[in-house]
């Protein structure tokens, strides 16, 4: 089966364009983040983005395998979100609470 797109000439070029721009972005914010939870959003993005990227190599070399990469990512990408989101929940609740005193 062959899957012809309209206006794919220009279409998924720019698409890879965008999608490689988005990931100097995600990568510089990994890089300099100001925080933990800041670099583990920016690992997120990274992933999610690959994704992306293996659906548009599918739709340019017309593979149904990248789609089966793209579904095994999102699924390991999840599953490391989860452990971020326990990690960082975690360090919360064993930070002392502040208490205000009311004058």
């Amino acid at each position: 089966m062959t899957l012809h797109l309209a206006g794919a000439a220009w279409v998924l070029p720019l698409a890879a364009t965008l999608l490689a721009l988005s990931g100097l972005i995600s990568l510089y914010r990994l890089l300099r983040g100001p925080s933990r939870p800041d670099r583990a959003v920016a690992i997120d993005a990274l992933t999610l983005l690959a994704v992306a990227a293996m659906a548009l190599l599918c739709l340019m070399r017309g593979e149904a395998l990248f789609i089966d990469v793209a579904v095994l990512l999102a699924l390991v990408s999840f599953l490391g979100t989860a452990a971020f989101a326990f990690l960082f929940d975690d360090a919360h609740s064993q930070m002392p609470e502040k208490r205000e005193e009311h004058r």
